[in-house]
Order: C-alpha cells, then sequence, then structure tokens
C-alpha cells in the first residue's frame, strides 16, 4: 500500500531489496506482493500463498527487525561445482542475528531437497552470511500467529486522531482489562479497536493469554504510552 498524505500526494513503496526479481503474473501459482515497514515501506513480491503466510508471519514477529525475500547465496556442490541459491526469506532480528527460510511445502520437501538445504546451511553458516537457516513449510503456520499478523498488517497506519484517545485511554487503565471495555472507552468503535491493536503491537499492551485478537480478549498495560 502507498504512503497518503494530504500535502505530498501518494508515495510509492521502495522497490524490493531481494536478489531476484519474483514473478508478478503466473497461470501456474499464485503470485503478489506485500508492503512491509514504516511510513511508504518496502514491496516484498512472493510466489506462493505460502510464501504470502510465511512473508506476514515472519514480519510481524515482536523480535524482527527487517524482512528481504529472494537472497542470492552462492554455494558448491560435492563436486565442486558453484550454484546460485535464492533464500525465499532473510530474517535480521532485532539482536542482530540473521536467519534464513526456505518456503516449500511438505509434499516437496523431499530428501534431495533436505540434502541440497543442509549443504547450503553450512556453507552460509560457516560463511557468516547466516546463523541459521530454517525450513518453512505450511505446518509452521500457528493459525493464531498469521490472524494476528494479518491484523497488525491491516491497523499498521497511524491515526493522527484515534491513537491520542487510546493512548489516553490506557494510560488511565490498571489491572487486566477486556479489549473491548477500552473500546467502549475510545468511544471511536472500530478506530479504536485498531489503535488498540497498534498499542498491542507497539508491546504497550499485551494479552493474558495467546489467542486471537478481538474485544474479548484481555489486556495489561506492559509499559507505559
Amino acid at each position: 500500500m502507498s504512503d497518503l498524505s494530504f500535502s505530498g500526494g501518494i508515495r510509492l513503496p521502495e522497490p524490493s531489496r531481494g536478489d531476484r526479481k519474483t514473478q508478478v503474473g503466473s497461470t501456474q501459482h499464485f503470485t503478489g506482493g506485500i508492503v512491509f515497514g514504516e511510513g511508504h515501506g518496502v514491496r516484498h513480491g512472493v510466489e506462493s500463498h505460502l510464501e504470502a503466510d510465511c512473508a506476514m508471519v515472519l514480519a510481524y514477529r515482536p523480535d524482527t527487525k527487517e524482512v528481504i525475500e529472494q537472497v542470492r547465496f552462492e554455494w558448491f556442490d560435492e563436486f565442486g561445482e558453484v550454484h546460485n541459491h535464492f533464500i525465499d526469506f532473510v530474517v535480521v532480528r532485532q539482536d542482530e542475528t540473521v536467519t534464513g527460510y526456505a518456503v516449500r511445502p511438505v509434499e516437496r520437501a523431499g530428501r534431495k531437497y533436505l540434502t541440497k538445504l543442509a549443504r547450503i546451511k553450512a556453507q552460509a553458516i560457516s560463511q557468516g552470511v547466516l546463523d541459521d537457516f530454517r525450513l518453512f513449510t505450511e505446518d509452521d503456520i500457528c493459525p493464531v500467529e498469521r490472524y494476528n499478523a494479518g491484523l497488525f498488517h491491516s491497523a499498521r497506519r497511524p491515526d493522527c486522531f484515534g491513537d491520542p484517545v487510546a493512548q489516553d485511554v490506557v494510560r488511565s487503565m490498571t489491572g487486566v482489562v477486556r479489549m473491548g471495555d477500552l473500546v467502549e472507552k475510545t468511544r471511536l468503535d472500530g478506530m479504536g479497536f485498531r489503535a488498540l491493536v497498534r498499542l498491542i503491537r507497539s508491546g504497550h499492551l499485551k494479552t493474558l493469554g495467546y489467542e486471537r485478537l478481538s474485544h474479548d480478549v484481555m489486556v495489561f498495560k506492559a509499559k507505559e504510552v
């Protein structure tokens, strides 16, 4: 999504930082693009629904600093022949550790493919390119995490009216409170709910349990606004 402003018009997202351009259309599989990051953000290309889910989940984990797709890595096989491998996603975490992810359905992750990944992983770690390299399949998608990541993404734009109101409500709260009760105190309905979601995303609010974010979730103030 582009960055919209009343004074400056439309500013398009920054182009992908990946080393390979992803397909923009295919008759065989899903393709698309997602914009992550503050402000106008950065475009990330995806070439399957699984990649889209993976990108969304990784981008909105609390310890994620940056996600880059299609990062080129040169590796050599058992015969010494050099090949290019494009790592589907590379995640830089807040502690600066770097983890690569190969995205593939379980049914296509056979022994030959896993052997190849193991060789690439060993070389990438030994060269200091990655700290870890993992396989990401549909079994790694937690429905709760995926739902909440999508909600964080949809509510990521700051609201100059709703955010200050929600912040005032959170400043005065004590103990554990139902999310819907906080929304009522904002008197902003959906706008208030989204503003509170942003405060969960920023770590000012935390949920009592691990569940889908909704009006019925119990939350508490984790740090001052």
